[in-house]
Order: structure tokens, then C-alpha cells, then sequence
């Protein structure tokens, strides 16, 4: 390696200006890199929908949750799927395995076996459909609304928003919310047409057959001209409807406006509202195209809004509700500031440490490695996020070290009267490869981030990644621009004689000699330290990742199942009023309310609520995030005073499928009784243990399903079909489409229906009367009876089997502490046969993460122990390093317990840089130990020599790595504070365990060899 120093000096006008390249373009990467709020990762998710309107949920679940499950199946990608089949609609949730990362192939597959599947259901099936956009995010989300306007109005004027925009640059999808689509309805009054004895087929016949469009052929002229012909019947206006003629049985006709009353009106009940501050609202999810830069996007949509608000209606708002730009644009911020402070520190400790000119030789290696690792970023694919500049962060402290070991050895040498160029190249000749050695194993203790397959590792990839960059600029500019500079403005300061030690220098010698001399002692109280941290760890809470800090929460409303989506968003507007009261809740700048439905994924981790009419989802952004928890305990004290009639619960945003803390337990297999049974025993158990709370199962309510029951005896003697008798039923309760009316671009559907008063209430099903094949109209009561019977109203199935699951948490406790509590209850329980119980949720989620982390960690250490085996050319140094890793555990777990963290993934990963930072530090007081003893027959001597001449560099590296993390954790958020605990911490006791453990070990391994011994001896 002395070759690249060496050229180095040899061409040093070629590496500066290499160098100022390096600098210049850096810094235009990352004012113009894309940049991200997070990072992005894969959703390996799709939704596959069928309909069959009436069907039963049991009757859904066989006959089209289960061929679609096992179509699904047949796909070898496939990993999980999760289906839930209510009435008369069907979802399934096909996820993929975590290791497919193109996934588009695998949706065409799955198209293909749906395509396949969809002849062999039943007939009337609409669908199955497969949604494989199921990840989109809605970058941005705009509320369009104005209390003088109607629906229809609001609608057009979305449409026209959506056609403007979706010619502005690097906007690639906009979805509409909460628009209702117009119906005009035909509502007839029975004793009018049993009055002129008409039915309500033959009123459907004639409306039908007056707006037709049709072809009438063509004219071809002796001239050679060809004319199409058509007829149109189609109406010019939707009044028109009224005017027509309905044949009479007695001969005549009447006008139709004479039988029934035609109205111009919107779909009932409402389809999917939306509630912006309390007002009807439609709003716009806006997504960007895959790999764009957000700064670009968020610029060119602001100048289009303001376009575009400026030539909307007066009384016509259009607020951002989402926007992620600005949130994109502070979040990068914040973390360059914490960079900043965190060179900062670096700088002073270095310069502290080594004096002004060594200082700045030394610390100029912090920016040019940032810079060249910004390269590195871009040639990646790295975005800039709270990840990737928090890896430079964290990175900084161990950067440094490369600088500061090369410097001090060719200062060393400098002082010790040799030629600065000489110093240079004999300190790459004997420092290169440790330096090189130890960044790497600092990378490969990272590595199994970089590989780890899942979710939660593809989100924190960059962090190693990043890691990898830095580290590798750091030792390149270390045995190259280090020595050019040392070589150009390092001067000897102390003439031909070693540097002596200072007083520092002095007390650990002193304490060393004594340890050295209780080597044992030192070493069982060293194990004794670490089973009495392993023990304390113990009592650390753990977890998975935390919850978002963003100045906004989501709430969930629930009403019973079976509620019409009218009721649901009648209680839904008075939560939207009482949210958007600036007297009550003066924090809340914005609300917004989807009714039926979760709206648009605004946030990656946010998985859309499954369809249903009897649900609602808020988004709620406040002024600061400081005021969230406030707010979000009045809101919940308000829903259970003001909103006996349905259950609401508020959650901060989270990465993961599930709230962090939340356990849930998950019953399989049995009936549906039998589920429902144990999952009241369940939520018991819940309930038993004090505090816990949002306690829920998955499957909602039971509800009532009327049948209608024919007598198929009885029915054929009155000449009626089981069919006549459900479009009957259908066209007087919900609607029987009869034609369209077009007005524009736009297609209103006709529909005809009893009028309300006979279609509100259960009484009605007793006047229904139902046309014979004769054209009689024969009452329903004389060929059916009326039943009723509690049918679950969701089914849902996890791997092909039945699954109710059953969820819950209590403040104050993690995830796996409350499940400890619970599952001994559980076991005690005498189950129904074919029930078992199983967990899920976050803890299930962190040991599938923490599986995925560790599933490549053997492979990983192996390649350290090589690496080691390479440099020292030995089995006993390695062994050395690699006992001294248990150390770090000796300060993480009482950092841990007062400092009250939590050991979250990140703290993990926390664990594994230690062990690399700590084998740095075994590796160069090894490669030390092992050159004073070539000219030194004092083993105890040459220990002591050793250490303390790394003891500077050693005590630098901590100080600057535990120093520079403390601005991100003060201020980088949740998201580090675990990882900054476990290392500033670890690090700080590890070190000074390591500094007499590595001799102590050392010692007494080596004690019976002599130095002429020492190599041929077995390594």
C-alpha cells in the first residue's frame, strides 16, 4: 500500500486538483441529489378484489375467497395472504417473499391466474381484480371544498384540477376522494300502479327502449357517397324522463312523471365521504413518478397551484392537507444541522487533542471524506434522508481514527528525527493494511444491515451502505491526502528523541503495570461485569423502530358493523366539527375525514384501511409536534363522552404493520362460533391485566342477515321465478338501473326504486308483490316466509385458514413485556378443539427483523476472523479481539436502564458497530503490542510501551464518536436515540475495558513465550 503514498507525493498537484473535483462536485450533489423525507422500500403487496352483491360472508369465503387464495398460491414468490370475505365482497392480500425485489413480473402472473380463475366462479362475479399499485404514496393531498357548493360542482372541478395537473413535471397519478357520483332516480308510489295496473318491469321496458342510440345501417348514393344512418332516441335533458309514454294495460298510456316522482340527486348512501375541517370535501392524491427528485416536484406543483387557485370559483378553497416537500426539505435540515454540530466537535476534540496544525491536518479528512462519500451516494442511487446523513454522523467519530493513527505515527517519526517524506512512507508501510483491516471489519460488522432482506432492513440499507462509503473515502484519503499534508506542514517539535509521555500517558502506565500484575483478577472481574450486564439487559424494554415525530396523528373511527355509511358519516362530521373547533382544539391546523374507506397512503409504512361502510379515518396536523400528545388524549376523552354510538382510537404514524407496543393474538382454525367465543375469552384476558386498552378484535359484530325464503311449490304455482323475486327486491330497496342519461362527457345512471317511505323500514318487505310469468302480480308473503339469522359480518383468513385476531396494549409497557403477561393466561386456557393461538404484531415483527439481520451475521464474522487471520498471520490475536467484543454489553445495559431507552432495532445495530469499533481498537493495540515486542524482551514492558502510545488515538476515537453522536441524540429524534444510548455508552466503557483487557489477555497467552520464540511458535 506504501504505492498509493507514495504517488501521492509524487504527483501531489494531481491530487489536490483531484481533491478540489472531488470537493466541488460533492457539494453540487448534494444541493441537487434527490432527497427524501425516509427511505423508499419495496411493497411486495397486492389486492385482489371480487364482487358478488347479497352474497353472504360464508358463502363469499367458499366460493370466491378460497379459489383466489389457492390460485394465489400456485405462484412460487408467494409468501402470506390474508383474505377477508365479507358480504358480497371479496379481498385478498398476496404478499410476496422478502427476498423478490422485482415484483411487476410477478403481478403479470398473478393477472394471468386471476384472468384464468374468473370463468370458473359463480356467475355475476365481477371481478377478480388485482391491484398492484397497492404501494403508491400520495406525495402530496389536496382538499377542494366550498360550503356553497354542491357534489356535482365539487366533482367537475376536481376533474378539471386533475387534467391541469397532471401536466406539471414529475407528477405521475392523481386519485380522486370522496366524490359522489349523480344518480337520477325514478321513485314510484305502488298504489299509483296497482291503480292503473301496471308493474314496475313494464316501466322499466319503456324507459329503456325511448333513450337508445342506435345504428340504422347506411346510404350509398349513385355518386359514390356513403352515409351513416342512426336513430336517436337518447334525451336532451334529464326531465325529459318524466315525459315518457308508459303504456296502459287497458289500453292508452300515461306519461311517467305520472307514476313516479324523477329527481335529480347523488348515489345513496354516500359512497366513501370525505370531511375537510368539518365541510363536504373531494380531495386530490397526488404521486410522484418513480425517482424523482421531491425538490423539483414539490417547486413545479406549488407555481401550478397557484395558478390554478387563482382561477377557481369565489367561495372555492383548494389547502394542502399533505405535503411532503417541506417535510422532505426539514428533515434533510435538521439532519445537516446535526452534521454540522457534529463536525464541529469532531474538529475541536481533534484539534484539542493534537494541537492546532496536526488538528486541521487531521480533521481536514472529516470533510473530504463526507464529500467523497456524497459521490459515492450518488453513483450508488443513494437518496439524501434522515438515514443516510445520519450514517455520516455516526460514521464521523470512526472516520477520524484512520486520520489520526497515520498522522501521529509519521509525527512520531518526524520527532523522532526522520525525514518527513521517509515518516510518511514507512507510516503507510506499516499502518496501511491495519487501517485498511480495521475499516473493514467495521464495514463487515454493518454488512448484515446491507443484506438483510426485510422491510425493516431494506428501510435502514442506506445506513450501511453509507457506512461503507465513508469509511473506505476515510482510509483512502488516510494513505494519501494525510501524508501529503503531514509531509507539507508538519515540522518536528521535539528533535531526535521520543515524545515523552504526558501525565495522562503516566496514570493509565501506572494503572496498566498494576493490572498486569492482577491479570487474573482483572480478567474475573471483567467476566463478572458481563454476566452482570447480560442479567440487566434483561430488564431493558425492547421494540422495533418508533413512532413518527411529524406534528400530525391518524384516528380511527369504528361503529358497529352493519351501520349504513349515512349513519357513519353523520357521527363522522361531528368528530370533523369538533376537530376543526379552533376554540377546543386551537393546535389543529387541518382535518381531514375519510368516511368508508383510509383514503390515499399518504406515508410509505400507512397500509389503507380495508373498505368498509361502517368505519372512518382521520389524518389531524397540528402546529408542533410538542402539543401532539396533548391533543391526542383530549380528542380520545372526547370520542368516548361525545360518541357512545362507536369506538375511536388515535395512533402517531408508525413504521410497521402494527402501533408500536400493540400485541396481538391471533386465533386459528374452528367455526365461526367457536372463534367469536374465544376471542371474547381473549379480549378478557386482556382486560384482566390493569391499564391495557384499545382492546379489539378484527372481526367486528355478527349481523343480521334477512332471507327471504321461497316456496319453490308455491312459487311454481303462481308462475314466479326465485330470479323475478331478487331484481323484485332489488329494484325496490336499492335500485334497479335502468338506462343512462348523457349529458356531456358524463353518463347518469337511471335508477328506479320504491319511494322512501316504502323502502325504510322492515315493514315494506310485507307489500312487495312480484310479477308472474302470466304478467299477475302475485305477493310475495303468498310464495315466501321472511327469516333471519346473526351471520359474521367479515370472515378473515390468514395462509388459507380462518383467523380472528385480537389486539391490545398498555402504556408503560412494550410489546413483549405485555405478551409475557398474557401468555401464561393464554396457556391456562382450555381452548375449543381445532382453536390454537399464536402471536403477532410488533413482537413478531422485530424477531422476523432481528432474523433477517442475523441471518447472514455467521458469514459476516467469518469474514472478520479471516481478515484478522490475514493481517497478524495468527489464531491467538484474533481470538484476543474477538473475546474482548462482550465488553461493549458492559456499558450498554446500565446506559440502557438510566438513561430509560429502548432496545429498538436501531439500538441493535448500535450493538454490531461497537463490536467493529472495538475490534479497531483491538486490531491497532495488537499491531503495537506486537512491534515493541520485536525490539523489546520485556513482555510487560512492551505491553505497557504499546498501549500507551495508542492510548491517545484510542481515547480520541471514543471521544469524537461519543461526542459527535450527541447531536443526534438530542436532537435527531426517537428514531437514534436507542443507537446513541448503546454506543455512547458502550463505547465509553468498552474502550476502558478494552485498554486493560487486550493486555491482560494478551499477557497471559504470551506469557511463556520468549520474544526469539514468538513467531515460530504456534500463531
Amino acid at each position: 500500500m506504501t504505492g498509493l503514498t507514495r504517488a501521492a507525493l509524487d504527483r501531489w498537484r494531481l491530487v489536490l486538483a483531484v481533491t478540489l473535483v472531488l470537493v466541488v462536485t460533492g457539494v453540487m450533489t448534494y444541493f441537487t441529489h434527490p432527497s427524501q423525507e425516509d427511505p423508499e422500500i419495496t411493497i411486495r403487496t397486492a389486492v385482489v378484489t371480487a364482487r358478488f352483491p347479497g352474497m353472504s360472508a360464508e358463502r363469499v369465503e367458499q366460493l370466491l375467497v378460497k379459489p383466489i387464495e389457492e390460485a394465489a398460491r400456485q405462484i412460487a414468490e408467494v409468501d402470506t395472504i390474508e383474505s377477508a370475505a365479507q358480504t358480497g365482497f371479496a379481498t385478498v392480500k398476496v404478499e410476496l417473499r422478502s427476498e423478490v425485489t422485482l415484483v411487476k413480473p410477478v403481478w403479470t402472473t398473478l393477472r394471468n391466474r386471476m384472468d384464468d380463475l374468473a370463468p370458473s366462479l359463480p356467475e355475476g362475479t365481477v371481478g377478480p381484480q388485482v391491484n398492484d399499485d397497492y404501494g403508491r404514496v400520495a406525495v402530496t393531498t389536496l382538499a377542494l371544498h366550498g360550503a356553497d357548493f354542491s357534489a356535482a360542482e365539487l366533482r367537475a372541478t376536481a376533474r378539471w384540477l386533475r387534467d391541469r395537473l397532471a401536466t406539471v413535471p414529475l407528477i405521475g397519478r392523481i386519485d380522486l376522494y370522496g366524490v359522489q357520483d349523480e344518480r337520477i332516480w325514478i321513485e314510484f308510489d305502488r298504489a299509483r300502479l296497482d291503480q292503473a295496473g301496471l308493474t314496475v318491469e313494464r316501466m322499466l321496458d319503456a324507459v329503456a327502449d325511448q333513450n337508445l342510440i342506435l345504428s340504422a345501417g347506411a346510404l350509398q348514393t349513385e355518386a359514390g357517397f356513403r352515409y351513416a344512418l342512426s336513430t336517436d332516441g337518447a334525451f336532451e335533458d334529464w326531465r325529459a324522463i318524466g315525459d315518457v309514454p308508459v303504456p296502459l294495460p287497458s289500453g292508452g298510456t300515461t306519461v311517467l312523471r305520472d307514476l313516479a316522482q324523477i329527481s335529480r340527486g347523488y348515489i345513496e348512501p354516500a359512497r366513501n365521504p370525505v370531511f375537510f375541517n368539518g365541510n363536504p370535501a373531494v380531495t386530490l392524491g397526488v404521486s410522484m413518478v418513480e425517482g424523482g427528485a421531491i425538490q423539483t416536484f414539490g417547486a413545479g406543483l406549488d407555481a401550478a397551484l397557484t395558478d390554478l387557485r387563482s382561477a377557481l370559483p369565489l367561495g372555492l378553497s383548494l389547502d394542502l392537507m399533505t405535503h411532503q416537500p417541506p417535510i422532505v426539505a426539514a428533515s434533510v435540515a435538521d439532519a445537516t444541522e446535526n452534521l454540522l454540530q457534529t463536525i464541529a466537535t469532531v474538529m475541536a476534540v481533534v484539534i484539542l487533542f493534537l494541537g492546532m496544525r496536526a488538528g486541521l491536518i487531521v480533521g481536514a479528512i472529516v470533510p473530504l471524506s463526507i464529500v467523497l462519500a456524497l459521490v459515492g451516494m450518488a453513483l450508488w442511487g443513494i437518496p439524501l434522508h434522515r438515514i443516510s446523513i445520519a450514517a455520516v454522523i455516526i460514521a464521523l467519530g470512526l472516520l477520524v481514527d484512520n486520520g489520526v493513527v497515520m498522522a501521529e505515527d509519521i509525527k512520531r517519526r518526524i520527532d523522532g528525527g526522520t525525514t518527513p517524506r521517509d515518516a510518511a512512507l514507512e507510516a503507510s508501510r506499516t499502518l496501511a493494511i491495519p487501517l485498511l483491516t480495521s475499516s473493514l471489519t467495521t464495514i463487515l460488522a454493518f454488512l448484515p444491515l446491507m443484506l438483510a432482506s426485510d422491510a425493516t432492513g431494506e428501510f435502514l440499507r442506506a445506513l450501511a451502505q453509507v457506512l461503507a462509503l465513508t469509511l473506505m473515502a476515510s482510509w483512502l484519503l488516510s494513505v494519501t491526502v494525510t501524508p501529503l499534508l503531514c509531509v507539507r506542514f508538519l515540522r518536528s517539535t521535539q528533535g531526535p528523541t521520543e515524545t515523552a509521555p504526558g501525565r495522562g500517558a503516566r496514570l493509565y502506565q501506572a494503572a496498566l503495570r498494576r493490572a498486569l500484575g492482577a491479570r487474573a483478577l482483572v480478567l474475573l472481574a471483567t467476566i463478572f461485569a458481563f454476566a452482570v450486564a447480560l442479567a440487566a439487559l434483561g430488564r431493558v424494554p425492547t421494540g422495533l423502530l418508533p413512532p413518527s415525530e411529524r406534528a400530525q396523528f391518524v384516528l380511527s373511527l369504528e361503529l358497529p358493523a352493519g351501520i349504513s355509511e349515512d349513519e357513519t358519516a353523520r357521527v363522522a362530521r361531528r368528530l370533523a366539527g369538533f376537530l376543526g373547533d379552533t376554540t377546543a382544539n386551537p393546535e389543529i391546523v387541518g382535518n381531514v375525514v375519510y368516511v368508508g374507506a383510509g383514503g390515499p397512503r399518504f406515508f410509505l409504512a400507512l397500509s389503507p384501511l380495508d373498505p368498509a361502510p361502517h368505519i372512518a379515518f382521520a389524518v389531524v396536523n397540528l402546529a408542533d409536534a410538542t402539543s401532539v400528545p396533548v391533543v391526542r388524549e383530549r380528542v380520545e376523552n372526547w370520542m368516548a363522552a361525545n360518541l357512545p354510538e362507536a369506538r375511536g382510537w388515535t395512533e402517531l404514524l408508525f413504521l410497521g404493520k402494527t402501533p408500536p407496543g400493540t400485541v396481538e393474538i391471533r386465533l386459528i382454525g374452528g367455526d365461526a362460533d367457536a372463534l367469536f367465543s374465544t376471542g371474547r375469552v381473549v379480549e378478557g384476558v386482556f382486560r384482566d391485566i390493569d391499564g391495557t386498552r384499545q382492546i379489539r378484535g378484527d372481526w367486528a359484530n355478527p349481523v343480521l342477515q334477512l332471507t327471504v325464503l321461497i316456496d319453490e311449490a308455491r312459487a311454481r304455482r303462481a308462475g314466479v321465478a326465485p330470479s323475478a323475486v331478487a331484481r323484485t327486491l332489488a329494484a325496490r330497496f336499492d335500485g334497479a338501473h335502468v338506462t343512462d342519461y348523457r349529458e356531456g362527457d358524463r353518463v347518469i345512471p337511471v335508477v328506479i326504486r320504491a319511494e322512501q317511505e316504502a323502502r325504510n323500514s322492515l315493514d315494506a318487505l310485507a307489500d312487495v308483490t312480484v310479477l308472474s310469468g302470466d304478467g299477475v302480480a302475485v305477493p310475495l308473503l303468498q310464495i315466501a316466509d321472511y327469516g333471519g339469522e346473526l351471520q359474521p359480518w367479515v370472515i378473515r383468513r390468514v395462509q388459507q385458514e380462518r383467523a380472528l385476531t385480537i389486539s391490545a396494549l398498555r402504556p408503560g409497557l412494550s410489546a413483549a413485556e405485555l405478551l409475557a403477561e398474557v401468555a401464561p393466561r393464554l396457556e391456562a386456557l382450555d381452548l375449543p378443539q381445532g382453536i390454537r393461538w399464536e402471536p403477532d404484531g410488533e413482537v413478531v415483527a422485530k424477531a422476523d427483523a432481528n432474523a433477517a439481520l442475523f441471518a447472514t451475521l455467521p458469514q459476516c464474522l467469518l469474514g472478520i476472523v479471516l481478515l484478522l487471520i490475514w493481517q497478524f498471520d495468527s489464531f491467538r490475536r484474533p481470538a484476543i479481539i474477538f473475546a474482548t467484543i462482550p465488553l461493549v454489553l458492559v456499558g450498554v445495559a446500565p446506559g440502557m436502564l438510566l438513561m430509560k431507552g429502548t432496545l429498538d432495532f436501531n439500538a441493535l445495530l448500535g450493538v454490531l458497530s461497537l463490536a467493529g469499533i472495538i475490534i479497531n481498537n483491538g486490531i491497532v493495540l495488537i499491531e503495537r503490542i506486537d512491534a515493541e515486542r520485536a525490539h523489546n524482551d520485556d513482555l510487560g514492558q512492551a505491553l505497557v510501551t504499546a498501549c500507551a502510545a495508542r492510548l491517545r488515538p484510542i481515547v480520541m476515537t471514543t471521544l469524537t464518536t461519543i461526542l459527535g453522536l450527541l447531536p443526534l441524540h438530542l436532537f435527531g429524534g426517537e428514531l437514534w436515540r436507542g443507537m446513541t444510548i448503546v454506543m455512547m455508552f458502550g463505547l465509553g466503557v468498552g474502550t476502558l475495558l478494552t485498554l486493560f483487557v487486550v493486555p491482560c489477555l494478551y499477557a497471559t497467552i504470551f506469557a511463556d513465550q520468549r520474544r526469539s520464540r514468538h513467531r515460530p511458535a504456534v500463531p
